[in-house]
């Protein structure tokens, strides 16, 4: 594969990255293959990167992504960076999991375990590029509450992130997201495993629930919690237009670190719990677009879906008809059908072509 020295200062938005881009320090910032953005050679200048390798351009039809995105399809070995990804979260599952399990049995929270597994959190999954992107490729791994925590918890910190959050609320929201669904652990795996329109009459009155039962079992904690941890909790299902749950709280009235993990929460559901029936990212964020003004607050979803979209690009997935497509564009709407190069070298635009669809996300 070809590739060139670029400049960080002639880097033009499209070129494609023929090597991860690395900090001084040796954390991976772009991974190889990304679709550089304005944004994220941004990005890039304020990780003080000041020169990376670009694919060179070939052909006369899209000159700045074809060799890259032919490329692409060759599905190399999952990378170092994927791999360290990977393991990293897969232990901290288990530690959720782990600690779930001590709160079910003892009624205690171990909130310095919980503390640790949140700044880990923050540093390993949350501060990663295209962190997101990777979480829907590990569904599926150990106890579907202990993942889901920890998905809504990576989720509100890259949030969090996105809204300029200081160090300090950052930490905080995340322990939030990962505590917001700790009144369900009394809850049998039989309830948490169904589907919502399977469930009678009894069993969502008890779901409904567990935002109460999780901040009353936090505010017996031995540790004082602030309160803004303990709002996310009690908070997170409150819908904008006040018909959310428990207090049917409306707008302003809802505390943000509840708006962020209501965000979280609600993507990470759509796509990251367990393989069946879950949405791709693509229909998750059209989903949220429709939902924004009646469960979301505007600004916090707006800046989610707006950031949210550059992770996309680059992605392979499978279309209707069985073959296999890079993502190459997103409107600024954030369509779940953006425009796609096939493996077979067409260009289609799926809001053009509205016979085709996107079935799954087949690798980030």
């Amino acid at each position: 594969m070809l590739s060139r020295r670029f400049r960080i200062q002639d880097v033009e938005p499209g070129m494609i990255l023929a090597k991860p881009a690395v900090n001084i320090e040796g954390r991976v910032v772009l991974t190889e293959g990304t679709v550089l953005t304005e944004k994220s050679i941004a990005r890039l200048q304020n990780w003080r990167i000041y020169a990376v390798d670009i694919l060179e351009r070939q052909g006369t039809l899209a000159p700045k992504t074809m060799p890259a995105l032919l490329s692409l399809f060759k599905k190399p070995a999952l990378s170092k960076f994927k791999k360290e990804f990977s393991a990293e979260y897969e232990d901290s599952v288990k530690e959720v999991e782990t600690a779930f399990e001590q709160i079910r049995y003892m009624k205690v929270v171990p909130l310095i375990k919980m503390r640790e597994i949140a700044d880990r959190s923050l540093r390993e999954f949350s501060l990663v590029p295209g962190g997101i992107n990777l979480l829907y490729m590990l569904a599926g791994l150990g106890d579907r509450l202990a993942q889901h925590s920890l998905n809504v918890a990576v989720i509100a910190g890259v949030l969090g992130r996105w809204l300029g959050f200081s160090a300090k609320n950052l930490q905080d929201v995340i322990l939030s997201a990962l505590l917001h669904d700790v009144g369900k652990i009394k809850l049998s795996p039989e309830i948490l495993n169904k589907k919502e329109e399977d469930l009678t009459s009894v069993e969502m009155e008890m779901i409904r629930k567990h935002p109460v039962e999780g901040y009353q079992l936090l505010k017996r904690s031995a540790y004082r919690l602030p309160f803004s941890v303990l709002a996310g909790v009690l908070q997170h299902h409150e819908w904008e237009n006040g018909t959310g749950y428990p207090l049917q709280l409306v707008s302003n009235k809802i505390h943000l670190f509840a708006q962020v993990i209501r965000a979280a929460d609600m993507y990470a559901t759509m796509t990251c719990n367990g393989q069946e029936n879950r949405m791709t990212p693509f229909l998750a964020v059209e989903t949220m677009v429709r939902q924004a003004f009646e469960k979301l607050d505007p600004t916090i979803s707006g800046i989610f879906l707006a950031n949210i979209r550059e992770q996309f690009i680059g992605n392979i997935v499978r279309l209707s008809d069985g073959r296999e497509a890079v993502v190459v564009y997103l409107s600024k709407l954030v369509s779940e059908r953006p425009v796609v190069h096939t493996q077979d070298g067409e260009f289609i635009d799926l809001e053009q072509v509205r016979n085709l669809y996107i079935t799954e996300v087949v690798n980030v």
